[in-house]
């Protein structure tokens, strides 16, 4: 006892020097840096972060939701093993002060069973992340030498802790009782094969070789962790990152504070972003998986958002301390576009959100991307040539396709549609959208949704040609000022009109109306057709009989699925179809794969790689599926297009949903 009491003090004070490394590490390596952002709250809601942070830190929820069954057992291993080997050895290191070591008391035989079992978890856990990095070797894990050297001195921290213990137990005699096979059955089998020489004297030699062998290197790699750029870092910052996570629907943007007094807008530089944005960067793990989910990666587009996030990762630490050593009025900053971010892998992102359901620890790159296309659009102008008409069309016209806004509402001929102020008592407006207006293919979603309406008995109206654009194409190509007075025109209108409920047949002009509008005092109830013919068919007011026999196969839209989560409500619908035989693609619901035409890339070129169309209609050919049903113009268009692409106009057809309701009503 007299040698371990110092040994015990001294560890307590590096313990404390550990401690206040970490803290002052964490200040400068971490809190300055986010807090040169811009600010944003993140506050409130408490009890809902707790709950998510402990579901998907302890349980890996994100992982096992995913079926990767192999990661998530890996990472559960060694999560949980560390924490039981620091449990243990907590218990065990302030036992010998207190007595609680001769005789051996319960709980010191406990925590060293638990130290024991938490170092046989870490192996397991570990073994199995070397044949993935090193074996396996799936394409989107990177293999660097830092990752190889903490394989390398964590292996060797646990081995040495079991020989270490092993041969203090063949040095002194195994006591018995207790059997220390039941509390510590790896370092008992270890001290069976141990060969210990006369030494004297012992209880010194056993401590000291115990802090050199094992603890001094443990106390060295858990500062090498806290004042390196370590990946271990993630074990707390991705933590942080998860309870700081949004907690509203994917996909929603905000407005730019300020605008007419703002001298700029986006981000040019990293302090143009804000602080969650710069933690979302240093939580990132690189561990691929949004980069798997990519579908401007997948078809070898220049965007991988593990690459660009691990860019600007790097661009953060390199510009960072820079700046902090100057006065905040003094801080030129590299331009991110110029320096980290390429063009055309910016404008690939198609914002379909697929990035942010796969990553584990809910980095948000949508939002990121769209404040460097802010900038780039809204001060530097800068942008194809494709863009600009879009732009130029819904400026004019307040549609992208350019045709005249007087002609949106020829497709209503002979269909007895009234204008909302004009019908008595209407229960709904049916916000056609400018797909469901100008696109031939389009109108005829439309003409099937108003036949639904008028069979069910439904009192609705349009607004004609009082209705524009809604701008969501605007907002996500980054043009902020014209989806503001796109928006503004539309909600004036609407409130002019007395409009309290919306039907629309557009997923983003859904999840526009819904969740942005209100950003700018336009405060509806909104439904998409889904939903609103879901309702219908559980009143028993539209009732399907008619059978269509055949096999369909459901293409989840981004901004239907992931952005508002509805995944049944459609499949719902079609299983109500009498002959439907519904089978599914292999990526589906939340793994859904984006048709190519969302966040603008409808009104652009696609030139490099694979089209994105192409890829989702050979998973829909995959399934033999005669049919394939949708739900948004947008996937629709790409993916009649891409049938036409691929040669299977004879063997299969893209339909809207409401199209196969129309047909199957009585």
């Amino acid at each position: 006892m007299k040698v371990f009491l110092p040994i015990l003090m001294g560890f307590l004070i590096l313990l404390v020097g550990l401690v206040a490394l970490f803290i002052f590490s964490f200040r400068r390596q971490h809190y300055r840096l986010w807090h040169l952002g811009k600010d944003e709250n993140r506050s409130g809601h408490v009890s809902a972060r707790l709950k998510t942070l402990f579901a998907v830190t302890f349980a890996n929820l994100r992982i096992w939701d995913r079926k990767e069954y192999y990661p998530g057992s890996m990472h559960f291993l060694i999560f949980w093993g560390t924490l039981l080997i620091f449990l243990g050895k907590i218990v065990r290191l302030f036992s010998y002060p207190v007595g609680l070591t001769l005789p051996p008391q319960n709980i010191f035989l406990d925590a060293s069973f638990v130290s024991e079992a938490g170092g046989v978890l870490v192996l397991i856990g570990g073994c199995m992340a070397i044949i993935r990095r090193y074996i396996i070797k799936p394409p989107r894990l990177e293999t660097k030498p830092d990752r190889t050297l903490i394989f390398i001195w964590g292996f060797a921290l646990i081995v040495t802790g079991y020989l270490i213990k092993g041969f203090r137990m063949a040095a002194m005699g195994v006591p018995v009782p207790p059997d220390w096979f039941s509390w510590a059955p790896v370092s008992y089998m270890v001290s069976r094969l141990s060969l210990v020489l006369p030494t004297a004297p012992l209880n010194e030699l056993l401590v000291w070789h115990r802090v050199l062998i094992h603890a001094l290197p443990a106390i060295l790699f858990f500062a090498y962790v806290i004042v390196s750029h370590s990946p271990l870092k993630h074990s707390f910052l991705s933590p942080l990152n998860i309870f700081f996570r949004s907690l509203r629907q994917k996909g929603i943007l905000e407005p730019i504070p300020n605008f007419e007094e703002a001298e700029t807008y986006g981000a040019k530089e990293i302090t143009e972003l804000t602080w969650k944005q710069l933690l979302d960067l240093e939580a990132c793990t690189n561990c691929g998986r949004c980069q798997d989910a990519c579908p401007a990666h997948l078809t070898e587009k220049p965007l991988s958002p593990r690459r660009m996030t691990q860019n600007l990762k790097q661009h953060l630490w390199r510009e960072g301390p820079r700046l902090l050593s100057l006065p905040p009025d003094q801080r030129p900053s590299e331009p991110i576009m110029e320096t980290t971010v390429g063009d055309e892998e910016l404008w690939a992102c198609t914002t379909c959100m697929a990035c942010e359901e796969a990553c584990p620890v809910y980095v948000e790159q949508v939002r990121r991307n769209v404040e460097l296309r802010r900038y780039l659009v809204l001060v530097e102008t800068k942008f194809t040539s494709d863009i600009r008409l879009a732009f130029k069309n819904m400026q004019q016209n307040s549609n992208p396709w350019g045709l005249p806004r007087n002609t949106r509402t020829e497709w209503t001929k002979d269909l007895g549609i009234k204008k909302y102020a004009e019908e008595t008592d209407p229960e709904i407006l049916f916000w056609v959208g400018c797909a469901g207006s100008f696109d031939a293919r389009n109108q005829k979603v439309a003409t099937a949704l108003v036949k639904i309406l008028h069979a069910c008995g439904i009192r609705f109206g349009i607004l004609g040609t009082a209705e524009g654009c809604c701008g969501d194409s605007a907002r996500r190509m980054g043009n902020e000022y014209l989806f503001s007075t796109l928006a503004a025109g539309n909600i004036e209108t609407m409130k002019g009109c007395n409009v309290k409920k919306i039907l629309t047949m557009c997923p983003h002009c859904f999840h526009t109306l819904k969740h942005e509008y209100p950003q700018f005092g336009g405060e509806f109830e909104v439904l998409h057709y889904t939903q609103f013919l879901g309702d219908l068919l559980s009143q028993g007011r539209l009732k399907l009989t008619k059978p269509i026999e055949q096999v369909i196969t459901y293409h989840d839209s981004c901004y239907l699925g992931r952005g508002n989560e509805l995944y049944e409500l459609p499949r719902r619908i079609i299983q109500s179809i009498p002959g439907l035989k519904l089978v599914e693609m292999e990526r589906n619901r939340k793994r859904s794969f984006c048709c190519g035409a969302g966040g603008g890339r409808m009104w652009m070129e696609e030139k490099i790689g694979t089209r994105i169309n192409q890829m989702r209609t050979d998973h829909a050919i995959e399934t033999r599926a005669a049919l394939v049903g949708t739900a948004c113009p947008y996937c629709l268009t790409m993916l009649g297009d891409g049938v036409k692409e691929k040669g299977k106009e004879e063997s299969m057809a893209v339909f809207d949903l409401s199209e196969l309701v129309e047909r199957s009503m009585e």
